[in-house]
């Protein structure tokens, strides 16, 4: 993960830092007094406590894949691993788990060293067959941490104190969004399970978009003739916050985009902005676009990226981590160009915002 775009957010946020600090100070000495040491630690056993011990039961549970399914695995990974950022694939194991609804996609974590490395997430073809939904490489920020949602469920006030410990927990799968669906003895929610936020959906508005169809012409696939080989993955490094600079928003969508096209608008602006206007909490947009790979068919040149041919994904979200289907995005939302800094502070690329004296 490219962690040199944190900065440039971080020094934005220095500005904020700078009008707390004078109230900061003052509250200094009385929160390191013994009294407020004591209720600080008092609150990190607490959720220590409800972290280990309340949900030691909370966690998926990995099941025997097919042997259609492990064969497509194992050849997806021996591909990917001959490149960076997934050569550390090549001596892991994987591990696979059920998403639902019905059990019709399936997690697999590449594992090494005991520790997560990647993941994929293989979806049914309804002609028969599987689909590479999604897929990254990483440590961190991948999708279906249960550690980071035991953090947030203690952190979200969500395990009540009378409670027993009864809680389900369901992974589940729509396109391109990974999701949790979280059950207590009194109310029934759905995590965003990439970066845990909650989605606001009735249960018939989350059945509706979980149970949508993948977009299976823009995704590699195991069927006949079908057979591709993936590229050198494109990493810009990039700005990877949408919300480090709103301008992107004043600027027009782009046109439909391609394998080439994707990758010089990537050299030259360092990432894209990608929204879905009325639908972004079903596609845990907005977020950037900071890299790319596309997936060619034997005998074709890697210039021939800009083919129908070319199956292309793009790298979306923080550090470029989570690989996303580029035909499945551009039918579902719209990309935008950032805006483009000149001298003088003035930006080219986008309208002005009213008021705004970018």
């Amino acid at each position: 993960m490219n962690i040199t775009t944190r900065q440039k957010s971080s020094r934005r946020r220095g500005r904020l830092l700078l009008c707390l600090i004078l109230g900061l100070t003052l509250l200094a000495a009385s929160a390191s007094s013994p009294q407020a040491l004591a209720s600080q630690a008092s609150r990190t056993t607490v959720m220590q406590a409800v972290t280990q011990e309340v949900l030691p039961g909370l966690e998926m549970k990995p099941i025997p894949a097919p042997e259609t399914l492990q064969a497509f695995t194992r050849q997806t990974i021996s591909q990917l691993s001959a490149d960076a950022p997934f050569k550390e694939w090549k001596d892991a194991f994987t591990k696979v788990y059920p998403l639902g609804p019905g059990t019709r996609s399936w997690l697999v974590n590449v594992m090494h060293s005991g520790q997560r490395i990647g993941y994929l997430i293989i979806s049914a073809a309804d002609q028969g067959g599987y689909l590479l939904s999604e897929y990254g490489a990483g440590t961190d920020g991948l999708p279906y941490s249960m550690t980071e949602l035991r953090q947030y469920l203690a952190q979200q006030g969500l395990i009540p104190s009378n409670s027993s410990g009864a809680i389900g927990v369901t992974a589940l799968y729509a396109p391109m969004l990974p999701v949790w669906k979280i059950t207590t003895e009194n109310r029934t929610l759905y995590l965003n399970a990439t970066v845990l936020e909650t989605l606001p959906w009735s249960q018939s508005q989350a059945e509706h978009i979980l149970n949508a169809a993948p977009e299976a012409s823009a995704m590699l696939s195991s069927g006949p003739g079908q057979a591709r080989t993936p590229q050198p993955a494109l990493r810009s490094g990039g700005e990877d916050d949408p919300y480090a600079d709103l301008l992107w928003l004043t600027a027009p969508g782009l046109k439909t985009l391609n394998g080439a096209s994707l990758s010089a608008l990537l050299q030259e602006r360092g990432s894209l902005a990608f929204q879905s206007p009325g639908h972004n909490d079903t596609l845990g947009a907005p977020f950037m676009i900071t890299g790319s790979q596309s997936w060619l068919k034997p005998g074709d040149s890697r210039d021939q990226g800009s083919t129908e041919a070319a199956v292309v994904y793009a790298a979306a979200g923080p550090g470029g981590i989570r690989y996303l289907p580029l035909s499945a995005l551009q039918k579902a939302g719209t990309f935008h160009k950032l805006p483009v800094p000149l001298p003088g502070g003035a930006t080219l690329g986008s309208a002005a915002l009213p008021g705004s004296s970018r």
